[in-house]
């Protein structure tokens, strides 16, 4: 009896494994894993024939088989296998694939635990990244507890070529997205990249929730151009490897992208190398479709290098309208909690900061204050455009709330709202109005001048001072943009020697140049190889003023000879020079008024400077200075040339010194007027 009950249960065991393996031919749940050969899977073809039949719309990734060494093929093959929902089951060992392209209308879940890493040796070009999709729309990426990997140390070292864009998931100009619960590592650029598309697309409706993107090479998550983006519940944190390092970065690359309608909300923005939260507006302009973006009840902290930075162009033409509202958020970096505005003019983009705190734990703060405000050389507009609702600064020194540097020479205004600030002497309010700043930043009279455009008749009445032919010119360097102005006559050979220097060791290369008419007509194109002295003629069509303009970067061009004369002229207010040490001369006309700055580059670059009167008298004298100072002279009825001697520190070393001219035409004669 007993034997005969055992074979009945043994024949009954049989059967239902008989029947359980023929029901999971018929109807294998997606996440269903096959035999595995030691960490190897075969395929499935009869699964892949059901879904190709239409008896399935879900697929399992393992149905196209797994190895452990390269299983690229196999999950490319599921995300084109038309399923609309793709599962990625948790294997003995990571996914290891190569780039990896997702497809429209398609929901890709990854189990929890399941990894997916980037194959060691691949992804060699520039801009390879683990998961890529363009102008793709309707797809779904949902993975919690699920990681997506990359090696970003490898990608910084040979063979690899350096780069930045090597993204673990790059959406180009897609609609109607949702990346939710996955981990995104480890990449030699973003966590996540949103850019354009093929024919310049933003990205619309996108949602990226409940997300952490962690030790990424460049950014957590950079935003190029979106429409209708939500980022929300988002862990940013260990970015470091290739500036700006931040938790996200807001950074169009054209004029015709966007960011419209973007809400980053509920996001902790924790130890990155660079920023916490960036905006980098300077390739939007006013032509470009105002901005609206909203930060709402994020945090930064820990060593982020300051908790948020935005940048715009600064002039009229070159500024973004819109609003930036940050709302209900806390900054707690060590020693560089805070915000910095910096040559966002006030005419602008509006800057809105409500119920806010800055909460700086440091008791040796890095930064002068919690809000910042800066202008950049060549700005034209006053700085500004903040609005400040229930702020609370909480110190652990006392300082002023507000900071504000000016190396364009601007001024500060149109900052409003009440800012509560406690620290060790107690709980002050500051109402923020146009008599604050005047108190705390008075607009210096250099600001309010106006910078002059070149124009014909005054190069011409300023250059028709220069004294004989082939003058020997004084020793100068000149970086950057470096900018001569000749004047010739109609059908004249203008004959002139420059020379580029290299700047820094075993300097190669050669640096550009144009010749043109003031209108900007090319007369010639020129290459200056470094090190080696260059002469140049070309033949003035017309009467005129022709203009020399060098990209010299951190190289110098210095002119040697001319045989016409020559002034340097500034592209806009700015000249730069390197190592310089010597005299010039400025034509101011009547009864217009000279603003002057000269300044060094930091404490330790410095520069000497003394302006003197056509008779000798010292108008102006200074020593040592390692950032810019300025003199406004008073127009005169008459008109008059003045000296500028730069001079050699006594404290520091002559390297960087910039020369700001306001009021009158930019022009710095090389030698003295007849």
């Amino acid at each position: 009896m007993d034997r005969v009950r055992f074979m009945y249960t043994l024949r009954v065991k049989i059967l239902l494994v008989i029947t359980s393996w023929i029901a999971g031919v018929k109807s294998t749940p997606a996440n269903t894993q096959q035999e595995v050969v030691g960490e190897r899977q075969p395929p499935n073809p009869e699964a892949i024939a059901e879904l190709k039949a239409g008896k399935r719309t879900e697929a399992n990734a393992a149905w196209w088989g797994f190895n452990p060494e390269d299983s690229t093929a196999a999950l490319q093959a599921a995300i084109r296998s038309g399923a609309r929902r793709v599962v990625v089951p948790k294997m003995p060992a990571p996914w290891v694939v190569d780039k990896i392209e997702l497809e429209s209308n398609q929901e890709i879940f990854f189990e929890a635990g399941t990894e997916v890493v980037a194959k060691k040796g691949a992804f060699r070009g520039k801009t390879d990244s683990l998961f890529t999709a363009w102008n793709k729309q309707n797809i779904r990426l949902i993975g919690p507890g699920a990681i997506l990997r990359m090696h970003r140390a490898d990608y910084a070292a040979p063979p690899y070529e350096k780069a930045e864009w090597r993204h673990v998931l790059a959406l180009r100009g897609c609609t109607n997205v949702l990346v939710e619960g996955l981990t995104l590592a480890e990449s030699g650029g973003d966590g996540i990249y949103l850019g354009a598309g093929r024919n310049g697309e933003p990205n619309c409706d996108i949602v990226i929730r409940n997300v952490t993107c962690e030790n990424n090479y460049r950014q957590g998550i950079s935003v190029i151009t979106a429409k209708n983006l939500l980022i929300e519940s988002v862990v940013l944190r260990g970015t470091g490897g290739t500036p700006p390092a931040a938790g996200i970065d807001f950074e169009p690359n054209h004029a015709s992208e966007l960011l419209v309608n973007c809400v980053l909300r509920n996001c902790l923005i924790e130890n990155n190398q660079g920023l916490g939260i960036l905006f980098y507006l300077a390739n939007l302009n006013a032509s470009s479709e105002p901005v609206s973006v909203r930060i709402e009840n994020c945090v930064t902290r820990g060593s982020n290098a300051r908790s948020l930075e935005v940048t715009t162009g600064n002039d009229p033409q070159a500024a973004v309208r819109g609003v930036i509202e940050v709302v209900g958020c806390r900054f707690e970096e060590p020693g560089r909690a805070g915000i910095l505005v910096r040559s966002k003019p006030a005419g602008g983009l509006r800057l809105i900061l409500a119920d806010c705190v800055f909460a700086d734990p440091e008791a040796k703060p890095i930064t002068a204050a919690p809000i910042a405000f800066m202008s950049l050389s060549g700005d034209t507009q006053p700085v500004g455009g903040v609005r400040f609702d229930n702020v609370l600064v909480v110190d652990k020194v006392v300082r002023r709330p507000i900071a504000w540097g000016d190396p364009g020479l601007v001024c500060l205004q149109d900052v409003t709202g009440k800012i509560t600030v406690r620290n060790p002497e107690g709980e002050t309010v500051f109402n923020v109005d146009e008599s604050l700043l005047a108190e705390w930043f008075p607009c210096p009279p250099i600001a309010r001048l106006p910078i002059r455009k070149l124009d014909e008749s005054s190069l011409k009445e300023v250059l028709s001072l220069q004294t004989g032919q082939e003058p020997t010119l004084p020793a100068h360097r000149l970086r950057q943009q470096a900018v001569y102005a000749f004047w010739a006559g109609e059908s004249e050979v203008v004959r002139f020697e420059l020379l580029a220097e290299g700047v820094g060791q075993s300097r190669s290369g050669s640096i550009r140049a144009e010749i043109t008419d003031l209108g900007g007509k090319q007369v010639r194109q020129l290459a200056l190889p470094l090190g080696k002295p260059t002469a140049v003629e070309f033949f003035s069509s017309k009467a005129g003023c022709y203009l020399l303009a060098a990209s010299a970067g951190v190289d110098t061009v210095r002119l040697l000879k001319s045989s016409h004369p020559v002034a340097i002229v500034a592209p806009r207010d700015t000249i730069r020079f390197f190592c310089t040490a010597g005299s010039f001369w400025l034509y101011v006309p009547a009864h217009e008024r000279l603003g002057l700055g000269v300044g060094g580059d930091g404490e330790v670059e410095r520069v000497s400077v003394e302006l003197s009167d056509p008779q000798g008298k010292v108008l102006w004298q200074a020593e040592n200075l390692p950032s810019l100072e300025w003199i406004v002279l008073p127009a005169q009825s008459t008109p008059q040339i003045v000296q500028l001697r730069l001079a050699r520190p006594t404290q520091g070393i002559l390297e960087d010194v910039r020369v700001v001219i306001r009021g009158v035409a930019p022009i710095l004669l090389l030698m003295p007027p007849r």
